[in-house]
């Protein structure tokens, strides 16, 4: 009985390690396989391209608040008010390459009210921030949109919401309202037009120099066949010609510094109009933090860019904004700012200068950040006795 047993339990083992060879085999030779269909069908798909080992995130924001405006004016108009939104997707993904460079790539879903002068039930869907990036030490390379680094910044209201200029304000002024526009200038920046540029480290800070074709941020589809007359450059009805940019973006070594310079330039935004200037614009700041004060000042121009002057939508005027701002950080959740700008606009509608004060609050939740902003305007959009006053709320997290 015991020689039974004995010989039962040495069998045993010996099927174990038998079985349990058996399966490593079988597992590697599957892996292998699954390996070796892997790398065939990337290459096929990719026409050469292999996957490379890389890391995909996937984040997001959220922001809602509540807009609201007053006129001076005794007819009451310009008064008025409504919800804001904003709500993003992106999917990144880095990794190296097989020469041992570094790459990025990605996309985002942005979902918000809507841009520009669309209808306030319009429901603003569309994708930004699309890029394929190489890096190689200090030198990135990138070809996309929304990724270059960005001149669209008003430094001098970092704590409140949105830019200086407070659109929608002012007599005859509704949420869309298209002669309602501030001549304080918002940017003249092409970073979220489809293009291709290069950023450079140098010192502390980077340069970066930035081509686009074709000013507006519509692009054909990957094989050009839709490059029709409507969408050719040369032929459409509003013809629309490249431009380019370079900035900067640093603390020049100083501690506690942080320095923009932009400087862009291109052709007319409408080609087919001879009265609109051709595209230029400079975005000087600078931001300077003290303790728990953050000192910040900027000179900000564009030509042939937007549009400032009151029931007009000639790209004819040159404008320019001075701001100057100061932040304090009363606790480590609270921060309160005071913001003061001056637009000026050579449209002969404008005959006043544009006169922006803000003050602003933020409040960190942790998760939940909250800001909030009131700002009074004198001379809106040029126009002599033409105040107001606009409060924001915004409340947003990210995840």
């Amino acid at each position: 009985m015991i020689l039974q047993q004995y010989l039962f339990k040495k069998l045993s083992n010996s099927n174990s390690s038998w079985l349990l060879d058996q399966t490593n085999k079988k597992g590697k030779q599957m892996i292998n396989k699954l390996r070796l269909s892997t790398a065939i069908i990337g290459s096929l798909a990719g026409l050469g391209l292999s996957a490379a080992v890389a890391q995909t995130t996937v984040s997001g924001n959220i922001a809602l608040g509540f807009i609201a405006s007053s006129s001076d004016k005794a007819t009451g108009d310009g008064s008025w008010s409504s919800m804001s939104k904003e709500t993003q997707i992106n999917i990144g993904t880095k990794g190296k390459l097989n020469n041992g460079m570094g790459y990025a790539a990605g996309f985002s879903i942005e979902n918000d009210g809507p841009d520009g002068t669309a209808s306030v039930s319009t429901i603003g869907t569309h994708t930004e921030g699309n890029y394929i990036e190489i890096s190689s030490g200090d030198t990135t390379l990138t070809i996309g949109a929304d990724r270059i680094q960005n001149g669209d910044r008003h430094v001098t209201n970092a704590n409140g919401i949105g830019y200086i200029g407070q659109d929608g304000l002012g007599e005859g002024a509704a949420p869309a309202a298209a002669g309602s526009v501030s001549i304080f200038p918002r940017h003249g920046a092409i970073y979220q037009n489809f293009g291709a540029g290069i950023v450079q480290k140098v010192g502390n800070g980077n340069i970066s120099f930035y081509y686009v074709p074709k000013l507006t941020t519509s692009t054909l589809n990957e094989i050009g066949n839709e490059a029709g007359a409507a969408a050719a450059n040369d032929t459409s009805a509003s013809k629309k010609g490249d431009a380019v940019e370079v900035g900067y973006l640093g603390d020049l070594g100083v501690a506690g510094l942080t320095v923009q310079a932009f400087y862009t330039t291109g052709d007319r935004v409408n080609e087919a109009t001879a009265a609109d200037k051709k595209v230029k614009s400079t975005n000087l700041g600078a931001s300077y933090k003290m303790g728990n004060v953050t000192l910040s000042a900027s000179h900000l121009k564009t030509e042939g860019v937007q549009a400032g002057q009151l029931a007009s939508s000639a790209l004819t005027e040159e404008l320019t904004g001075k701001s100057v701002g100061v932040a304090f950080a009363a606790s480590k959740d609270l921060t309160l700012g005071l913001t003061y700008g001056k637009g000026e606009s050579t449209a002969a509608a404008a005959i006043k200068d544009e006169k922006t004060i803000i003050a602003s609050v933020g409040y960190s939740l942790g998760a939940v950040g909250v800001k909030a902003q009131v700002a009074d305007v004198e001379n809106f959009s040029g126009q002599a006795n033409n105040d107001g006053k606009m409060a924001r709320v915004l409340v947003f997290t990210s995840f």
